[in-house]
Parts: C-alpha cells; structure tokens; sequence
C-alpha cells in the first residue's frame, strides 16, 4: 500500500519539486468570474464567458439547483449566483425555469428587499459576502431599479483606509480581515451611484487613496488571494464605479483570464501548492535523498515571507498556502511548513526562529492561534480555532528544545496558554469544530470528527485528561463500516477516516477501531481512482471545495502511524 501511494503522490510533482495542488471546480467561482468578465467586456471575452456558462449548465442537480462543488449539496449562494450569470443575457432552459422557480420560492420575490432580506439572513453580521452578492446583482441589472438598490444596501467605508490598518481591529469593519479589497471596490461603486451631497463629497475624498491602497495590496498577477470569487466581486464593482480601465480592474480580469479550467469553470481558489507540498513532505521526507531533502528545505525557506505583506501588514516568517503573489501569510500554513522542515533535518536556522517568532505574536489574549491577523475578533473567520492552536502547538514542540533559551520560554509560555485555550473550547462530548475544514452533510456543516482528529493527532503523546475525552469521541463515533464520516448519519469519508487512524495510532485501547478502519480503508488505497471526491475544506463565508492530493497525504501518514498494527 505504501509503495502504491509513494508513486502516486510523486507523480504529481511539478519541475519545482513542489505538489500540484488541484481544487475542485466551483460554481460560485465560476459564476462571479463570469459575470466579471461579462461587465467588464462581454465582446472580448466571449469565449472564456461562453465556456463558464456551458460549465454552469451542464452541473446543476436534478432540481436545477447548484452546490459550491458538483459533489456538493444545493445552496441558496451558489445557485442565485449561477442563475444571475446565465439569465443575464436571456438564456433559457427548462432547468432554469426550475432555478428561477426555487429561488422564488426561497425570497419570495426578486426585489432588491427581498433579496437583501435572504441573504442578510443567510450570513448574519458578517457581510464579506452578503453585499458583494448584493452589488454583483445590481450590477447586472438583475433588480428593476439600479439606483435604489446602490442607495440601499449596507454601506461599505472604503474610507477606512484613511486610518492607520493596526487601528483596522478596533473599527468594527464588516467584513473579515482578508476581505479588505471587497471593502474598498464595493464602497467605491456605492459611492459612485451615491446621492450628491456634503456626505458624498466628503467620502469622495478618500476615493484616490483608496485606489492607491487596493493596487497596493493587489499582488503582482492581478488575484487577490489568488481567489476568483474575491477578484471577481472586485473586478466588477470597479467597473460599476467607472473605473474599467483602471490598472486594477485590468489586473484582476488578467488574473481570472488566468486562472480558467480548461473546461470553462473555476476553483474556489488557485491551488494550494505551498499548503499541500508541506503536508506531503511529512510521510514522505523518508524517502528522500539528502539532497532532496536540502532542495525541499531550500524551496520551503525561500517561499517564507521575507518583508512585510502588504495585505494584511503582517511580519517576515510566515507561510500561505500557495507559490504564488496572492498568497497570504497564514498560522495554519506556517505551522505546516516548520513540521515540513523539521521532518526534511532542519536545525534551529534562522527560517524556523522567523516562523517561530511570527506565531508566537500571533497568539491572540484568549491562548489560541487565529488565521491571519491577532486580535480580529469580532467575525468568526477572525477568531482563534482549535485546529490551528492545535497545528502550531506541534509547530513549537518540534524545535522547542533547540530554540536558544528566550525563545524557548516564550514557546513554554505559548504552549501551556494553547492548552488552556483548547480545554475551554472543547465540546462536553470530548469534540474539537475546526475553522478551516467543515462537514457539507451536519446540519450545522460543523466537521466535529475531523477537528477532533486534527487536535488530537497535533497533541499526541501529551498526558492530558481532556485529550482522553477526545479520544473517547472519536471511537464513540465510528461507523458499523469501520470509517468515520458525519457524525449525525453513517456518510463515510476517505479523508476523514485517514486523519482519525493517524489520531489514534498511538492510543493501545484504539487497535480494534484502528483494524476496522484500515478494512474500510483497503480497497480505496488498491484503487486510488476510486476514491471520491470528498468537499471537506471550508473557505470564508462557507464555500466548499475538494483537494485532490488530501486523502493520498492522509492516507500514506496514516499508513506510517500504524505501521505497527499492520505488521501484526
């Protein structure tokens, strides 16, 4: 089995030596880059629209509706946003009379307030997608009066930027962090579609500050974040503002030309190239050569962050999920790169103390480790979460003994506040919920199975009475199958059921559960072109996607954690 996986996994490597990432197609992604290039020149891109179109028509489910994957349940964003990009110019179906038909059940009617109204509920007080929908909506003519709806959605205060970013936490902003180009181009397209008044001329002021900052934090291939949805809300709420032929609108519509499928649609995001080559690194560093092993530490140091990012105005040392100029500087990344290192032979460079130190100023007051920036608190996709505390803890515990003495009681102090924060967040039944990764099947998509799995896979070896309760959920929750899946139904995962075997490989009392998940296991590691497609990550504002190389990953590194209980 191992050999199977080994040659599996090596063959998609690219020139670089790095794992080609490879996300599923999205239906929102292709939907909103669509529409942007639609808004931005219809006639000129004909063809990539033409394509993105065919995409969408040919993946809806049997209702007419349409999940953020093929392999995805139907949901409201995902199926308002396709049914915009193809009624927009007239197209006609029957399945989309069936679209058409559900989504009026779902708002009641298509007016600007009803349409608000749903999606406003849909999100709650986070509006890092609700007003983009909103503004893509207006923009395309899809509400009767145009006008009113750009008077009448929530404002969005480009003019924030005026402000120094380290004040951006206290502000109340609407929006996550990493959706502050959102937060400029859809306020620059309210304003221009604003009233004329002291107020308007007042905001109008910030306007060309604004636009220095976006192309400021706009990456050097024009996406931000590397993402279609983000570029494309942005791309087309410049167009609306005006600004067509602005060096940012022209930067983002390059990216999306980019980055198309071959088959017409879009990922929810580039790929995670970066993200998905330090995880691989770890069941298969063994098997490289030294010098392999010195070109992989090379390649990992070099794509560390050397000066400040420009995005989210974090410090060096950190890692993002991707090779490319829109990728961000992450906890979650970062910790995956310094276990990449240690497992390649690194010592204690000064790399690892960069991505040590950048961590540590990331723990937020409560003990956790959040994504991106400290102390945005207020939206969830800000907060600190289990998986990510749980990812750096075995981030530190790797060099911990090496670190030189200050820097090796800062990771004590940071290591023993982790632990703190993680009992306090524990579910009573012994569950982690992840923030990255989510369950598309739970009813409140929470993917309490696989968080578990990753806290407890991260903390392996502590002696800790809580990580005991974690233990005793994960076996409680073990299907008649031998796999693990939704914990509210008997719905298996490959990924999953990899990532819990890894889990509990060194509890003795989990043998017997460990066996009936490799008889699970088996047949898909002999046919690895059998294994699903399995949407479990979790992008911002729920957006679900599959990776290609995770359950490969998972499943060679929980082959080496029970290599024992397969001797046997």
């Amino acid at each position: 089995m191992i050999d199977k996986l080994k040659k599996f996994l090596l063959q998609r490597r690219g020139a670089d030596g790095y794992f080609e990432s490879r996300l599923s197609d999205s239906a929102v992604s292709t939907a909103v880059a669509c529409i942007a290039l639609e808004i931005a020149d219809s006639q000129k891109y004909s063809q990539e629209i033409a394509a993105a179109k065919q995409w969408l028509l040919s993946t809806h489910d049997d209702n007419g509706l349409y999940g953020d994957s093929p392999e995805s349940p139907a949901n409201l964003t995902a199926t308002f946003l396709a049914y915009v990009a193809l009624a927009r110019n007239g197209e006609n179906s029957d399945n989309l009379e069936k679209t058409r038909t559900w989504l009026l059940e779902y708002f009641g009617d298509f007016s600007f307030a009803a349409v608000k109204r749903g999606f406003l509920a849909e999100y709650g007080k986070d509006l890092t997608f609700s007003v983009p929908i909103l503004a893509l909506a207006t923009t395309t003519g899809f509400f009767d009066d145009a006008a009113f709806a750009w008077r009448n959605m929530p404002r969005f205060p480009f003019e924030v930027v005026l402000f120094p970013e380290r004040l951006f936490k206290y502000l109340n902003l609407p929006v996550v962090s990493y959706a502050i180009p959102a937060l400029i181009c859809v306020g620059l397209a309210q304003l221009h579609h604003a009233r004329s008044g002291v107020v308007t001329k007042l905001r109008s002021l910030a306007k060309n500050k604004a636009l220095r900052v976006l192309l400021d934090k706009q990456p050097i291939e024009g996406g931000f974040l590397e993402a279609a949805p983000l570029t494309g809300f942005c791309a087309m709420c410049l167009c609306a503002a005006g600004l067509n032929e602005h060096p940012a609108t022209m930067k983002a519509v390059d990216f999306l030309l980019k980055t198309q499928h071959e088959n017409g649609a879009w990922p929810i995001d580039r790929d995670l190239r970066q993200w998905c080559t330090s995880l691989a690194i770890v069941p298969l560093s063994r098997y490289f050569s030294d010098e392999e092993k010195r070109q992989y530490r090379d390649a990992l140091k070099h794509h560390q962050t050397k000066r400040m990012h420009p995005f989210t105005r974090s410090a060096p040392g950190g890692w993002g999920w991707t090779t490319h100029s829109g990728s961000v500087p992450d906890a979650d990344d970062t910790a995956a790169a310094l276990i990449a290192l240690h497992h390649l032979g690194e010592n204690v460079c000064e790399a690892v103390q960069d991505g040590i130190k950048w961590l540590l100023d990331l723990q937020n007051r409560d003990g956790g480790i959040p994504t991106f920036c400290r102390g945005w608190g207020k939206l969830p996709f800000d907060c600190s979460c289990p998986d990510i505390s749980a990812h750096a803890f075995k981030a530190f515990s790797c060099f911990e003994n090496d670190l030189p003495p200050a820097l090796q009681k800062r990771v004590a102090r940071a290591k023993v506040r982790i632990l703190r924060y993680l009992k306090s967040v524990q579910r009573d039944n012994g569950a982690f919920v992840p923030l990255w990764f989510g369950d598309q099947w739970a009813a409140n998509k929470e993917a309490m199975t696989y968080g578990s799995a990753v806290v407890l896979e991260h903390l392996c070896g502590l002696d800790e009475p809580f990580l005991e309760k974690t233990r005793d959920f994960l076996l409680a929750s073990q299907h008649a199958s031998g796999g693990w899946g939704n914990v509210e139904n008997l719905h298996d995962d490959v990924t999953v059921t990899a990532r819990c075997v890894a889990a509990l490989a060194s509890y003795p009392d989990a043998k017997v559960a460990v066996r009936r998940a490799w008889e699970f296991l088996e047949p898909f590691v002999n046919d690895l072109n059998s294994i699903p497609r399995e949407p479990i990550g979790l992008y911002f504002a729920h957006l679900w996607y599959s990776e290609e190389l995770y359950a490969p990953i998972f499943l060679l590194n929980a082959i080496q954690q029970t290599e024992d209980y397969n001797a046997e």
